[in-house]
């Protein structure tokens, strides 16, 4: 079933509906009253009106379709008065009442009951535990808050786990002078999910928004959030995210509002990333974002040029943009003539473009400067600085000609709160923070180059599995031969059983090599020097030999556990990388990529994907480890051999997660980055702990 009946129904049924205006069911009756069209029934035993409207004892008594039912009855009548609604042909419910699963055993039982209930029937039920919604577009408030902002029909929907924060983010938006067209508190998603309503949304004839504002706490529909997001980027819009819940701390905070699961932060801004989705980190992000992809404009590229009548602003624009992503380069000397010609003597034609504040005195450089910029090819995204309040009305006509002469994204600074909400709803996209207006700059530049990510194509069919189901690691031997399977460079190296085959073994290496503990009871042999670098000849290799052996009989979990020693050239000093794949209880496979030896975990930052994913977000994750360094700007970055060998080994650690069900976690730690190539160094695999199909 759709749920059109949240969108646009013909007819409502009210429970709970009360003649006392400041009780929820006051509330709901009295603005929805005020502002649906259609048919309205309340619902309440007690009175035979309310509101002016005959009221009836049940559902069943109305004796006409009803689409939607507002639900404002205490928790534990919640199931049989649905079941009445859905036995009376109701396609949607909407569950104000709390006490479900968010509040213990009992009520996770009834939860479990509406959830049972929901599956027989077929209704489409948003909450428990939620505000409401309120379809702005369609005069519909179906909500028992009241809400706090002049109610104008607008281009963005909010959609919110936690009714507080999404009525707050559209009060925000409001107030910089965004239009809000829909806005939705989903609270326990037992049914419908904030994903759900924003693809109900985006294939709506009427209510598709330009962007959607999405707060979600634990996602227990996933799948939902990022089809939004690849539906949204596919058709020109945009879906921009905040995630509560992050950190240990906040998952336990999530768990008792909502009663839903945090998975992996990381991981979860990846599937978004490769889904279109662009995510923030606080509200005010969310609010600054959303109205700069609402002004339905996207950039062809990552180059801002800056227009400034204060040095200040100009300085602390052009400071924040590497860090937001953006190039800021400099005119051409063909542009830059053209700039100094509009110019007073003592501006400047560079990047930023220092106007001066002699537009007091004469406001014709203003339109000059951004005619040219406007239409030059040398710039993607135009930042302005500054409206204010003091300057003359045709300064502000100046700037909304110039935005309205080209098609490039326009963001200008307004400190004053009134100026901003008022140029804002003119048609200026305006911002207090100049600091905030370059990184709005940057996501819109971010979103438009993560567009590649969205062809799936080339992602290559899963090959026949080699590996079995099956408990613990496999042997370093049995682990480097799997990754060489798919095309990962690894080691020279041989198994040998006596000090004999070892020494055999070092004198047909190039180099000196390397003896290791291979065992699948022992992961981590560095920890307990299974590990012995830099072995040359006969005495040398037998001494390891029998030192590597006296380490596993110590160490082996009991007498019958076997071992071998592992011989493998040493790989010359390089870029030490770490590259690994787990699997996500939510998202499935994860490829991730880091530093690599001993400090891999002390230096955190990686670059992580989702399977599937395309060449692109491989070079991506190449690309962007370390803020871009590991390829650029620095005398020990990879050559482009080397890059595009990694490039190659992340794309193999997914063919590998594709083809091999019973691999749970591979870990190639350390990667080594030669001048030409990288080369798995140490590989560690880890089977699914099933039990072996007979």
């Amino acid at each position: 079933m759709t749920l059109s009946a949240f969108l646009d129904p013909r007819s409502i049924a009210v429970i709970g509906a009360s003649r006392k205006a400041d009780s929820v069911g006051g509330r709901i009756i009295g603005q929805l009253t005020a502002s649906f069209g259609g048919p309205i029934y309340p619902i309440n035993p007690n009175y035979d009106t309310v509101s002016g409207l005959t009221a009836y004892p049940t559902i069943s008594a109305i004796g006409q379709p009803v689409d939607l039912v507002l639900a404002a009855a205490a928790g534990r009548q919640i199931p049989t008065l649905l079941k009445e609604s859905a036995e009376s042909g109701v396609q949607g419910a909407v569950v104000y009442s709390s006490g479900f699963a968010e509040v213990g055993a009992d009520g996770q039982a009834l939860q479990a009951e509406l959830i049972q209930l929901v599956a027989d029937t077929g209704l489409r039920l948003l909450g428990p535990n939620c505000l409401g919604f309120a379809n702005f577009r369609r005069g519909l408030t179906a909500t028992f808050t009241r809400v706090p902002f002049e109610v104008r029909d607008g281009n963005i929907a909010v959609l919110a786990q936690s009714g507080s924060m999404g009525i707050g983010t559209a009060s925000l938006l409001r107030d910089d002078g965004a239009g809000v067209g829909f806005w939705a508190a989903t609270g326990n998603e037992l049914d419908v999910s904030a994903g759900e309503l924003a693809l109900e949304l985006l294939d709506s004839d009427r209510d598709a928004p330009e962007v959607i504002a999405m707060l979600v706490e634990g996602v227990a529909n996933a799948g939902a959030v990022l089809a939004a997001g690849r539906r949204a980027a596919e058709s020109g819009r945009q879906v921009v995210l905040l995630k509560l819940g992050r950190t240990e701390r906040g998952a336990t905070a999530a768990l008792s509002h909502t009663a839903a699961l945090a998975g992996s932060y990381a991981t979860f801004v990846a599937a978004c990333e490769q889904n279109g989705i662009v995510v923030v980190d606080t509200i005010r992000q969310l609010v600054d974002v959303t109205r700069g992809f609402a002004a339905g404009r996207r950039p062809k590229g990552n180059r801002v040029v800056i227009v400034s009548s204060s040095g200040g602003n100009g300085a602390l624009m052009a400071d924040t943009t590497e860090l937001a992503g953006l190039a800021l380069p400099r005119p051409s000397a063909a542009l830059r003539a053209t700039l100094a010609e509009a110019l007073p003597a003592f501006g400047s034609a560079g990047n930023p473009v220092d106007i001066t504040g002699n537009l007091v005195n004469d406001l014709r450089p203003v339109a000059a400067v951004l005619d040219a910029v406007g239409s030059s090819d040398e710039f993607d995204i135009i930042a302005y600085g500054t409206v204010a309040r003091t300057l003359p009305e045709a300064h502000r006509e100046a700037l909304l000609a110039a935005k309205g002469a080209t098609d490039k994204p326009f963001l200008a600074l307004a400190h004053q709160p009134d100026v901003l909400s008022r140029m804002a709803e003119r048609g200026l996209t305006c911002f207090a923070d100049a600091a905030a207006m370059i990184a709005v700059a940057g996501k819109l530049a971010e979103a438009r180059a993560a567009t590649r990510f969205l062809d799936l194509s080339g992602v290559p069919r899963p090959a026949e599995p080699s590996i079995a189901s099956g408990d613990g690691a496999l042997p370093e031997s049995a682990s480097a031969a799997l990754l060489g399977r798919y095309g990962i460079p690894v080691t020279a190296e041989v198994v040998v059983d006596d000090e004999a085959g070892a020494v055999a073994a070092v004198t047909t290496l190039d180099g000196p090599a390397v003896l290791k503990i291979d065992a699948g009871w022992l992961p981590h042999k560095s920890d307990v020097g299974g590990v012995i670098l830099g072995v040359r000849g006969d005495a040398a290799t037998a001494a390891a030999y029998a030192r590597l052996v006296g380490v596993a009989e110590r160490h082996r979990p009991d007498p019958h556990a076997s071992f071998r020693i592992l011989v493998a050239q040493q790989v010359p000093a390089g870029v030490e990388l770490m590259l690994g794949m787990t699997r996500d209880p939510v998202h499935g496979a994860v490829v991730t990529l880091a530093g690599g030896g001993l400090g891999a975990e002390i230096v955190a930052e990686s670059q992580v994907s989702v399977v599937p994913f395309n060449r692109a977000r491989a070079e991506h994750m190449v690309d962007r480890l370390w803020s871009g360094r590991l390829v650029n700007n620095h005398h020990r970055g990879l050559r482009p051999a080397a890059r595009q060998s990694l490039v190659e080994a992340v794309l193999a650690v997914q063919r590998l997660a594709l083809s091999e069900p019973a691999v749970a976690e591979v870990d190639v730690n350390p990667l080594i980055a030669t001048p030409l190539r990288v080369v798995a160094v140490d590989a560690l695999v880890v089977r699914d702990g099933k039990e072996p199909q007979a």
